[in-house]
């Protein structure tokens, strides 16, 4: 069932108080669900919802197929005009699956409606952080550009592992040409800028694959060189915790391994994905505190980790997914069945509340339905995908050869983005060791940021004209805002407000970002339905209480009193 409905949205369309009752002061309110016993509207606009599996005594979401929904009605269609969401939200401190959409009336086929959500944490092979990054987005239809934001640290090598943590956006780098510069992290500081966050460890490590959020904290894990002759050579990759500043803490030695190639935050604990870049041998790690980590996985050489419903995913590159429940490992085989199809797999993400996964060397698309495999879709002559993520109600991936992005239309339907790297002279059948990877994607400040980096080559040497390698890019379809600190976990009342265009967030009655749209408000109306705990991205894993829809623009003030009241 969530296969077929993800696919509608895709094609189609602590102590906590008792709610108050709606008053003839809330004027244009337009839906009040308590969900605190029913989910009927008591707003008196009879926007009554039907309930999917949410507990109503509690208000609580499971996170795999609950959610509440509201039928298609005139006083929920806002054309260009203001209006307002609000909702009381409690998440449990640990993480076991992405957090999920809150409130969403979203046409995934149209690309028009908004969302109100919790932005997905992966970046590149690294899995989910534990942040909890509020998301308020529209669109309808619009087209983006890339805009060029820098290269972090000034000189033409990779970059990944784009990650967002306590309101600013961080990137890893790698193959630097000279030793001081390698294994760097830097921190964006608008326009082209970025500011250097230091060498991360003294090791003979070339570069930072794998960072992620956890706890409140940044990790890093250094690795050798991408590509090239060097790959074994150098020492072992290690994990540390960032201090501020340019200071950080080893934290250990996942193993005798490389490269440290992902992080993920699973059940309160951090693991790790270690493995010998060209070799057979790897595992995955748990940390136990410390400098110690213990192997809890060991079955190859596995690659890229994430969550979703409560399990652990590691992607091994000769073609096989495993997932882990906290102490045994179950294999889930080969989304394609063959090894000329798919032997090995670079990116997971979560889209429509299914998983997908990306593979090499057709560039090809699989999702994760009903204990099966899916194929959705090659996108055009790609041999890798990279890394897949969702971002104002739709799915993005990156690609090699050319660094190229694409969107998910629906299955088999994947639209060209713009390829980043794609100078006159190069032919990509033929200029193999110029394959350019987009090598990490990332939602901050409302919009979608992409790393670039190489792929073959360890150095770049000759480089093209325009050389994008190693540079950040962003891109902006509808506009957004997000709220770029850990909402945390526990109770928080939460606003959107669109207001003259301009897109505002409040947490527990403070606003805390807004943006402004380039081009006016944009028409938001669809005879999709609305959605409570459910949207484009997944379901909601939590608990909602007094959930409020407005046709208007909610005053700050009004929205103090609303987070007082809860």
């Amino acid at each position: 069932m969530r296969f077929w409905l993800a696919l509608t949205i895709v094609l189609s369309a602590g102590v906590h108080s008792n709610s108050a009752p709606a008053s003839a002061e809330e004027g244009g309110l337009v839906g009040f669900w308590t969900l605190q016993g029913d989910c009927q509207d008591h707003s008196g606009a009879n926007n009554h919802g039907v309930n999917h599996g949410v507990s109503l005594d509690s208000g609580e979401f499971n996170g795999r197929d609950a959610f509440i929904e509201i039928a298609d009605a005139p006083s929920l269609h806002f054309g260009k005009g203001d209006f307002s969401i609000a909702a009381d939200v409690y998440t449990d401190a640990e993480v076991s699956d992405v957090f999920g959409d809150i409130v969403t009336k979203f046409d995934g086929g149209r690309r028009q409606g908004f969302n109100l959500t919790f932005a997905h944490n992966t970046c590149a092979y690294n899995s989910e952080s534990d942040v909890r990054q509020l998301y308020f987005g529209v669109d309808a239809g619009r087209s983006g550009e890339w805009i060029d934001c820098g290269r972090p640290g000034g000189v033409a090598h990779s970059s990944d592992a784009l990650t967002v943590f306590d309101g600013h956006l961080y990137a890893g780098t790698s193959d630097a040409p000279k030793e001081e510069d390698w294994a760097h992290v830097y921190r964006y500081a608008g326009g082209k800028n970025w500011e250097d966050c230091g060498r991360v460890g003294s090791g003979k490590t070339r570069g930072v694959y794998a960072m992620i959020v956890h706890k409140g904290e940044l990790y890093a894990g250094t690795a050798g060189p991408h590509s090239g002759g060097k790959a074994n050579t150098g020492d072992f990759g290690r994990v540390y915790r960032y201090h501020g500043g340019q200071e950080w803490e080893d934290i250990g030695q996942p193993g005798d391994y490389h490269r440290i190639n992902s992080l993920a935050s699973f059940r309160g604990k951090l693991y790790a994905c270690a493995i010998d870049t060209y070799g057979t041998h790897g595992g995955v790690f748990v940390y136990e505190g410390g400098t110690k980590w213990m192997q809890c996985g060991d079955f190859g050489r596995p690659h890229t980790m994430g969550v979703h419903d409560d399990r652990l995913y590691a992607a091994f590159p000769q073609g096989e997914v495993f997932a882990y429940d906290g102490s045994t490992w179950a294999r889930l085989g080969n989304p394609f069945g063959s090894l000329e199809q798919c032997n090995q797999l670079h990116s997971n993400g979560v889209f429509g509340g299914e998983l997908y996964v990306g593979t090499w060397p057709l560039g090809q698309v699989a999702l994760r339905h009903d204990d099966s495999w899916i194929d959705v879709g090659r996108m055009g002559d790609a041999t890798e995908v990279v890394q897949l993520a969702a971002y104002n109600g739709s799915f993005y991936a990156g690609s090699i050869p050319r660094a190229e992005v694409f969107r998910y239309d629906g299955p088999k339907q994947w639209r060209s983005l713009g390829k980043l790297f794609d100078p006159p002279d190069y032919n990509a059948k033929e200029d193999v060791e110029d394959w350019s990877r987009a090598s990490s994607l990332r939602v901050f400040q409302g919009k979608l940021y992409c790393s670039t980096a190489t792929c073959y080559r360890a150095l770049i040497e000759k480089t093209k004209p325009n050389e994008i390698r190693g540079k950040v890019y962003s891109y902006e379809t509808g506009p957004g805002v997000s709220y770029d600190q850990d909402l945390g976990a526990g109770w928080k009342h939460i606003a959107a407000v669109r207001a003259e265009g301009r897109m505002k967030l409040f947490v527990n009655g403070k606003l805390v970002a807004e943006a402004s749209a380039k081009d006016g408000p944009l028409d938001v109306s669809t005879e999709a339905p609305l959605r409570i705990g459910f949207g484009p991205n997944s379901q909601f894993q939590g608990k909602l209480h007094n959930v409020r829809l407005y046709n208007r623009a909610v005053s700050d003030a009004e929205i103090g009193n609303l987070a007082k009241g809860s």
